[in-house]
């Protein structure tokens, strides 16, 4: 079954699937040892309610929620050793099974996660305690070795449920609270120096530190909340408003009806292929949307003509994209996607209109719009002619690859057609067509 894994996957199951359950296993019978002492049960109770309070007041976040345990078992490494440390991480890996309902596997993966980071932090706290080095800087270290062990360890179990890309994960789990998360981390440290000077009074003051950084972060990232809820109405606006000017200028040739949704479409699958970030995808999709608004401004005879265009109306044809981009530019909306609506029939080679740029002087955006808008140009039905086939369409982008069309972006849009099954790519290319002859056949 393993045959065709590779062996960074092969490791990455292993570890996850075995190792770290051992880990959590051994640290755990490790450490009973040290819970039996009778001197040490106000120790744990202590920790134990802090665990209980850290678990159930979490700090929220843009796009996380964060609990102050992780600055409670530091608290307790500092003061005490790394076993006062795994019997709050037990305690609070006892109340998120519970909560959760996680299954064995995944329970003894983060519970191996965890005691893992504070088995490492402990070690490096034991070490560190060998040399003269000021107090502030050793707890910064152990700071960042913590932040950045448990971070890695959490993104490389999710990443394995999940199937998704550890780094991806990572990368995400960093831009999502790092900030806060190395803050509270900070102030529990700070509390644990006041508690060795002060003793667990001074647990009093950083308790309601605590609850009024949460109280106020709570209050910022709901508004933060509510503005992303009113930035996402501003784009659903956006897109049928822009869904319905497409429309509109479709409606015009009902031969052409869904043309430039499907340019869209195709526009938004090569971007994604090529990986681009989610904004950059919404332009290109956009820009498909508005890609032939230009249009507008072309004489119907001439747009719905049944027949081999003229030299001269031709010419008039290819005005529809400067048109299109002086009336966007005029509006003052949406200049983001100029580019795609002025040089969408760009040429790699030079050739084409209506600045005959050639190469990387023509809009990313422009280059993958060129290719989706001539294979719907390619497929589509017209009056005076059938739609080539699928295959034919694609050889012909092939053949257009590094003269018409952007060589690379022409190769991945290949391979998103080749993978899909082919009656659903036709359902697809044919479903405006389709919807057209049967409103023909009820009037």
């Amino acid at each position: 079954m393993l045959r065709n894994i590779k062996l960074p996957q092969v490791a990455k199951h292993l570890f996850i699937e075995y190792v770290l359950p051992m880990v959590a296993i051994g640290i755990f019978f490790t450490t009973l040892p040290d819970w039996e002492p009778r001197d040490h049960w106000s120790i744990l109770f202590i920790f134990t309610m802090l665990t209980i309070i850290g678990a159930f007041a979490p700090v929220s976040t843009f796009n996380a929620r964060l609990t102050v345990n992780n600055a409670v078992f530091v608290s307790g490494i500092l003061l005490y050793g790394t076993w006062v440390a795994v019997w709050a991480a037990v305690v609070e890996l006892l109340i998120v099974a519970f909560l959760f309902r996680y299954s064995t596997k995944k329970a003894l993966v983060n519970s191996g996660q965890i005691l893992l980071t504070l088995w490492i932090v402990g070690h490096m706290y034991s070490w560190l305690k060998g040399y003269s080095i000021p107090w502030m800087f050793t707890d910064l270290v152990l700071i960042s070795v913590y932040w950045f062990t448990n971070t890695w360890l959490a993104a490389i179990g999710i990443s394995h449920f999940f199937n998704v890309k550890w780094y991806i994960t990572f990368n995400s789990m960093v831009k999502g609270g790092t900030s806060t998360y190395l803050m509270l981390m900070i102030i529990g440290v700070i509390g644990t120096r006041l508690v060795e000077v002060y003793g667990f009074f001074a647990i009093i003051p950083l308790i309601a530190a605590f609850i009024t950084l949460n109280i106020v972060f709570r209050q910022y990232y709901d508004s933060l909340n509510k503005l992303q809820q009113k930035v996402e109405e501003v784009k659903s606006f956006n897109h049928k408003f822009l869904t319905a000017m497409a429309a509109s200028i479709d409606a015009r040739d009902h031969y052409t009806s869904g043309h430039s949704q499907r340019v869209a479409h195709w526009g938004r699958e090569i971007a994604m292929s090529i990986g681009l970030p989610k904004e950059k995808v919404d332009e290109v999709y956009f820009g498909g949307i508005l890609h032939d608004i230009g249009k507008i401004g072309i004489e119907d005879e001439i747009l719905n003509k049944e027949g081999k265009l003229t030299p001269e109306e031709y010419d008039k044809i290819k005005q529809h994209t400067v048109i299109g981009y002086e009336i966007m530019q005029q509006a003052g909306l949406f200049n983001e996607l100029l580019p795609a609506i002025r040089s969408h029939h760009e040429r790699i080679d030079g050739r084409g209109y209506p600045d005959g740029l050639c190469g990387e002087e023509i809009p990313l955006v422009a280059r993958i719009l060129a290719i989706s808008d001539a294979f719907d140009a390619m497929v589509a039905d017209r009056p005076y002619r059938k739609g080539l086939p699928i295959e034919k369409a694609l050889e012909e982008i092939k053949k257009g690859a590094g003269t018409q069309f952007d060589q690379s972006l022409a190769h991945h849009f290949i391979s998103i057609i080749d993978r899909l099954p082919k009656e659903e790519l036709e359902a697809f290319i044919h479903q405006d067509e389709q919807k057209r002859q049967l409103q023909e056949a009820f009037n």
